[in-house]
């Protein structure tokens, strides 16, 4: 392996420095293990293994052919699924090469073979206080086994050229040509509870004010919309909670809070501290009690109100999870059959000989 272009770096190994190469995400969890957080253990492919991926299996090509039909400015949205679609194409369809594989192999032979493992992205310039990416790149969890992760990787690659991602990179003036994607590969930390929390409101973070979100399970629960979490604001400075909203969770008999007043501190403290080092207000997900907490992911919070022509949520909407899905399948059943048999209903009682 060429040590100036390193396909695999530990994440452990892995410092500020390496951000070019290994995304902020991967670079961020480093830095907070380093700091003595507990973070999953894991690895980062790096850019260099997207490009040496792209270019053995000849994918540069067709990304060279898509995008130069015309500019993805005078590309009308269904041009633009269509490119999408035979670019990511081409990622699923080619194999790894033995260099990528076999480091890969090493990759996991570091890792406990017996625990499942998250695939997740960590694309250079996906997380800043003024864009985030979340949700419109691949995040592939319990997966287990060689085979199963170089797939995995694939899709994760492969989700850097979806619609809705080149939509948005052309909403905020990137070119896709220039897109990188390193993927981390990390040990599954499913501790109950789970949850995402905020150093400031995000609706108003002037307010001295953080919010708490928990859900019974895996973060990935709440991430993904299937769970409606219990919700607190506490004050920053004297840790008292201002506000309690519990979620609305039909298949739940406790209806009390998930998190008591201690583990609500210990959460607290952490995300304060994750600001300490980060110097700046983050949306951290984690995992875990007391002293088996786990800080899953921590980026900056993306700030200011979106702009009226800003289209992000839109854009998620075109890769619907399955919490929309539900949602989706539960008006159609609920709401939207019965109307269309009613007015059927209507129609055939109608005298239509009389008209």
């Amino acid at each position: 392996m060429d040590s100036q272009r390193p396909l695999l770096m530990p994440l452990d190994a892995v410092d500020a420095r390496d951000e070019p190469i290994v995304g902020g995400k991967a670079a961020k969890l480093s830095q907070l293990a380093r700091a003595g957080f507990r973070v999953p253990r894991g690895f980062c492919l790096t850019t260099w293994a997207y490009e040496s991926f792209v270019h053995h299996a000849d994918i540069i090509n067709t990304i060279r052919m898509e995008l130069g039909r015309k500019s993805l400015d005078d590309m009308r949205w269904e041009e633009i699924w269509d490119a999408a679609l035979r670019i990511r194409g081409e990622f699923l369809s080619q194999p790894l090469s033995d260099s990528l594989s076999d480091s890969i192999v090493d990759g996991l032979s570091a890792l406990d073979s017996s625990t499942t493992l998250a695939i997740r992205s960590s694309a250079i310039g996906e997380d800043s206080a003024g864009r985030s990416f979340a949700g419109l790149h691949e995040s592939i969890v319990g997966v287990r086994g060689r085979h199963a992760v170089q797939d995995a990787v694939r899709l994760v690659w492969a989700s850097l050229w979806s619609d809705a991602a080149l939509l948005y990179r052309k909403e905020l003036g990137l070119d896709p040509a220039h897109s990188r994607m390193a993927v981390l590969v990390q040990e599954m930390v499913n501790d109950n509870p789970s949850g995402v929390a905020f150093a400031r409101d995000p609706r108003n973070p002037h307010k001295e004010h953080a919010i708490i979100e928990s859900v019974p399970g895996p973060c990935s629960l709440l991430v993904d919309g299937l769970v409606d979490p219990d919700r607190w604001e506490i004050e920053r400075k004297t840790h008292s909670v201002i506000a309690w909203l519990p979620g609305d969770r039909e298949d739940s008999d406790d209806r009390g809070p998930l998190l008591d007043p201690t583990e609500l501190d210990n959460i607290l403290k952490t995300l304060l501290s994750v600001e300490q080092l980060f110097r700046w207000a983050p949306d951290m997900e984690w995992t875990g009690r007391s002293e088996s907490l786990t800080v899953l992911q921590a980026r900056p919070i993306t700030t200011g109100a979106p702009d009226e022509d800003e289209k992000r949520a839109w854009y998620l909407s075109l890769r619907p999870g399955d919490g929309r899905l539900r949602d989706l399948r539960q008006r159609v059943v609920e709401q939207l059959i019965p109307e269309l048999e009613a007015e059927g209903d209507a129609l055939a009682a109608e005298q239509l000989h009389l008209l």
